[in-house]
């Protein structure tokens, strides 16, 4: 790190802690309101993102929405972005208790009574940095990948503020092998499922396109047997008001040919994250993430475009 660049770093880390601190101190419906006001600013400056989002929007559902429509989701996921951010920044434990209603629990509880672990798998929906926070409250060495930031003041600061929350983070940058050995240990780990996985990816249909997909869970379940357990949040109308809703185990697939089996899977963990956004399009983060872009040796995939 050269001092021109932690000067920079350390300056970043002092805005956050003052916006942070500044968040904080309001009442927490003028806080939300402020997070949702500047999502909507952040949807009408962003014009790129937009645009994305619109392209993206066209690729799931084709004709079937009409431009307005598209642009009526987009604005409320802008919205419902802000008051995201504005609620992991003030949100403390006795707030993930009282506003995060749970459905499902004894599902995620049957599967790691087998011994093996359990990935909890979901999208990028709602108001998901909430989901870690429970999990870590109700399950003792609970665990999630995180992606580390630049900045290594407000990459501490993260992995310490979301630590009062008793969840570990896993860092990406070495997470497969630490996610085995939470498995190992028969406990959980939350993996949001929804992202490009670009080279190191799978190549299958999500909504009908061919996109690069993580085949890390369905390679773990095959390897230890671990349970998948589906995952997902929600934002229910009402100030403050959010649901989980965890699902039972995914059925294994086993054949005996281990990329097939890989394959055939990650094609249901797929379907599952389609069907939620299928009913939730509005409350989905992916409409402004390149899902579908492709590295240049998926080009002539088998897979593509179904």
């Amino acid at each position: 790190m050269t001092p021109r660049s932690s000067i920079q770093y350390r300056l970043e880390y002092a805005g956050l802690l003052l916006f942070n601190a500044a968040l904080q101190a309001l009442p927490a419906r003028v806080a939300i309101g402020l997070g949702r006001n500047a999502g909507a600013l952040a949807g009408k400056i962003f014009r790129s993102r937009v645009a994305l989002a619109h392209e993206n929007l066209q690729i799931a559902f084709g004709d079937s929405l009409s431009h307005a429509q598209r642009k009526e989701i987009i604005e409320k996921l802008f919205r419902m972005l802000g008051e995201g951010f504005v609620e992991s920044v003030i949100s403390s434990p006795d707030d993930i208790r009282n506003n995060l209603a749970i459905e499902g629990i004894e599902h995620l509880e049957k599967a790691l009574a087998q011994g093996k672990g359990a990935i909890v798998l979901g999208p990028h929906m709602g108001m998901w940095e909430h989901a870690a926070a429970a999990f870590g409250q109700r399950f003792d060495n609970a665990a999630t990948l995180y992606k580390p930031l630049k900045n290594p003041y407000v990459d501490a600061y993260v992995i310490r503020t979301r630590g009062q929350g008793n969840i570990k983070l896993i860092s990406s940058k070495n997470g497969l092998r630490q996610l085995y050995q939470y498995l190992k240990k028969g406990t959980m780990v939350a993996l949001l499922f929804d992202q490009n996985a670009g080279r190191n990816g799978l190549p299958v249909p999500f909504f009908g396109k061919t996109a690069s997909t993580y085949s890390a869970p369905a390679a773990f379940a095959l390897k230890t047997g671990c349970a998948i357990v589906p995952a997902y949040t929600i934002k229910e109308p009402g100030f403050r008001r959010n649901r989980m809703i965890l699902g039972e185990q995914f059925h294994l697939i086993k054949t005996g040919n281990t990329e097939q089996d890989i394959i055939a899977n990650t094609l249901q963990y797929n379907a599952f994250i389609e069907h939620l956004v299928r009913q939730h399009p509005e409350q989905w983060f992916g409409w402004l993430h390149r899902r579908w872009k492709l590295p240049r040796a998926f080009a002539n995939d088998s897979t593509k475009d179904t």
